[in-house]
């Protein structure tokens, strides 16, 4: 090779070109990662609604204005009518908000939208903001595909698509910034659930399955729905995908070898927990438990270096929640939400490590009073998980107690106006498997389980990767699910979303199949196009059913309902076969698509003419087309 070509061939990427790079391989993983991110930010900006879709939300909107008035503490009804909203927690004479670590964290994004009303009017900068994110797809796909044409043509339609909306644009309320920053903040935050999704399957799989199974999280599940919404569910999304990401990082490289620093990634998948503790405690004591149960007996590196860095990066996740806590109650172990949850668990604790219980305990006085201040400590440490343990212990007694709360909950919502409604309203909060009728495929697992029945081996104490990843999904939707049960079904969730996380970790088992896998990679095309059609021709047919024979809310919920698990029971059927060659791949495919397609359907519907909240949605184009679309 001459020189000439020696120096034709070195890099020439500028600093900045370098640091580009560098951002998007440690954020999104690669090119595709990067188009995941902005294709989700786009179809949760086309429902996003600027207004409240539930009375939760006003808490945060408060406490968002107190906090940018230098307050930690509630002190004027700037959005609803009053300050005890529900989320509000009473602490002496004040009110304080929860999931502060939304509020804070939503502070930059406000003061930056101040800013922008400063120089711009909100609405188009809104629109601005959105059509740069599809500028950027554009932009993405097209380097990826290598495609000049296409990115030239998409150019052009994000333009247009933006003077529509400028010409169709309405004044936007500008007293609402604090609801409009929680609801970019919560946004953002969501449209990292696929990214990492994506990042986890394709490391563990292909990036075929990888980008597949991220169609069925974004599209199969009211991920959408609830994307910018101001409440926790969408962060807890994004942190249980981070969490079981980097639990798997933490074994395993692209190459399937080792790392050389695996401590650092099992410390980020603890911090993860740390910090999502700033926005809901007891989930993310659940979150650590379940880590803990299937890392640290499963871990090929158990050695105190490790666990000190572990446990360093999991301590300094949790300064902000401990200081917020320090602040606001004056306690930095005892959030008001962790300890109204339940006091059954925290008296037994004191009783057995030593606390006030009105008896004599004989010799051991003495020992216990020299003691005393440690086993105060341990208490207050202990308190947490014996609480835990009591409401999981409640949620299997609930279910043993009444299995069709359960059944409502999970499988079938109908009109069950005694349990789920308040005032006789009508049933309009669907199941789980009716928000997301593609997990019935878990129903395919029951074959998987006979075939490993029948290894009567003892597992290996270093588990693989994918297993270390698979049984902390497991025991987070086996946890949350005993953690909420016996207060569900309630009123106002729409599509279960105290359960949220069950959807993508949900998705990933379902993604982990072997059938589901093998029909993602070989039979992708009759999937993406089942997809769009059911999007685009099987969406006509439901607008025109709703139309025809809905009477009312309830019943074209109820529609949806039936509709999801007419979608989903064939799929269980097909998972069940356990069949991906031939025709049966093929038919699975199909089958994959409508489902995954089913609950897309429901979501822009509760977002143009359910629930379009007086026509407040982000985008004008979209707030026109629910003008025009009249169902009910």
């Amino acid at each position: 090779m001459s020189v000439a070509e020696s120096v034709t061939n070195l890099r020439t990427d500028t600093p900045l070109e370098q640091l580009r790079d560098r951002t998007v391989a440690v954020l999104f993983g690669d090119g595709l990662g990067l188009a995941v991110f902005f294709a989700s930010l786009c179809l949760f900006g086309l429902v996003w609604r600027t207004d409240f879709l539930i009375t939760d939300s006003y808490t945060l909107a408060n406490g968002l204005y107190s906090l940018s008035n230098g307050q930690l503490v509630l002190t004027d009804v700037a959005y609803g009518l009053r300050l005890d909203t529900p989320g509000a927690e009473r602490v002496g004479d004040a009110l304080i908000a929860r999931n502060y670590g939304a509020i804070v964290l939503s502070l930059p994004v406000w003061l930056a939208l101040e800013g922008l009303e400063r120089a711009v009017d909100l609405r188009i900068a809104l629109v601005a903001l959105w059509s740069l994110a599809l500028l950027a797809l554009v932009v993405t796909v097209g380097r990826h595909l290598d495609d000049e044409r296409l990115t030239v043509a998409g150019s052009v339609g994000v333009l247009a698509l933006f003077g529509l909306n400028v010409a169709l644009a309405r004044p936007l309320d500008g007293e609402m910034t604090h609801l409009y920053a929680l609801q970019l903040f919560h946004l953002g935050v969501a449209a990292f659930t696929p990214v990492l999704f994506y990042r986890l399957v394709s490391r563990l799989h292909s990036a075929r399955v990888g980008l597949a199974g991220t169609v069925v999280l974004v599209l199969g599940t009211p991920l959408a729905l609830w994307a910018s919404v101001p409440k926790r569910h969408a962060l807890t999304a994004t942190a249980v995908v981070a969490v079981a990401y980097f639990l798997y990082r933490s074994r395993t490289d692209a190459d399937g070898t080792l790392v050389g620093r695996p401590a650092t990634f099992r410390g980020l998948a603890y911090a993860t927990v740390g910090l999502y503790a700033w926005v809901h405690a007891p989930e993310a004591l659940l979150l650590l438990v379940a880590l803990a149960v299937a890392d640290v007996p499963t871990a090929p590196d158990n050695s105190a270096r490790t666990l000190a860095i572990v446990g360093v990066a999991f301590a300094l996740s949790l300064v902000p929640f401990l200081v917020t806590n320090a602040l606001v109650v004056g306690s930095p172990l005892k959030p008001p939400r962790l300890f109204a949850v339940s006091g059954g668990g925290g008296d037994a604790v004191s009783s057995a490590v030593g606390g006030p219980s009105g008896g004599s305990t004989g010799p051991l006085e003495p020992l216990l009073l020299a003691l005393s201040p440690f086993l105060s400590v341990v208490s207050t440490f202990l308190r947490p998980l014996a609480i835990l343990a009591g409401e999981l212990l409640v949620g299997f007694e609930s279910i043993l107690a009444g299995p069709a709360e359960i059944y409502h909950t999970l499988v079938r919502s109908g009109h069950t106006s005694g349990t789920l409604n308040l005032d006789n309203e009508e049933a309009v909060n669907l199941a789980v498997l009716e928000s997301a009728p593609v997990l019935l495929v878990a129903v395919g697992a029951l074959r998987a389980a006979q075939v490993r029945a029948t290894d009567l081996s003892l597992p290996p104490r270093v588990l693989p990767a994918t297993r270390v990843v698979d049984r902390f999904a497991l025991l987070t939707v086996v946890g949350l699910t005993l953690q909420y049960v016996s207060r569900l079904p309630i009123h106002a969730q729409i599509t279960v979303r105290y359960l949220f996380p069950l959807f993508p970790l949900g998705v990933y088992l379902v993604v982990r199949l072997p059938v589901v896998r093998q029909t993602l990679t070989e039979h992708w095309r009759p999937f993406a196009w089942t997809v769009a059609g059911t999007l685009l021709v099987g969406g006509q047919l439901v607008v025109v059913v709703v139309s025809l024979t809905a009477d009312g809310l309830g019943e074209a919920f109820q529609f949806h309902a039936l509709l999801a698990l007419g979608a989903g029971i064939p799929l269980g059927l097909w998972a069940l076969a356990g069949r991906s060659d031939g025709w049966a791949g093929r038919a699975g495919a199909v089958l994959l698509g409508v489902a995954t397609a089913v609950p897309t359907l429901f979501v822009l519907l509760v977002a143009l003419e359910y629930y379009p909240l007086g026509n407040a949605h982000a985008l004008p184009m979209v707030r026109a087309l629910a003008d025009v679309l009249t169902l009910l």
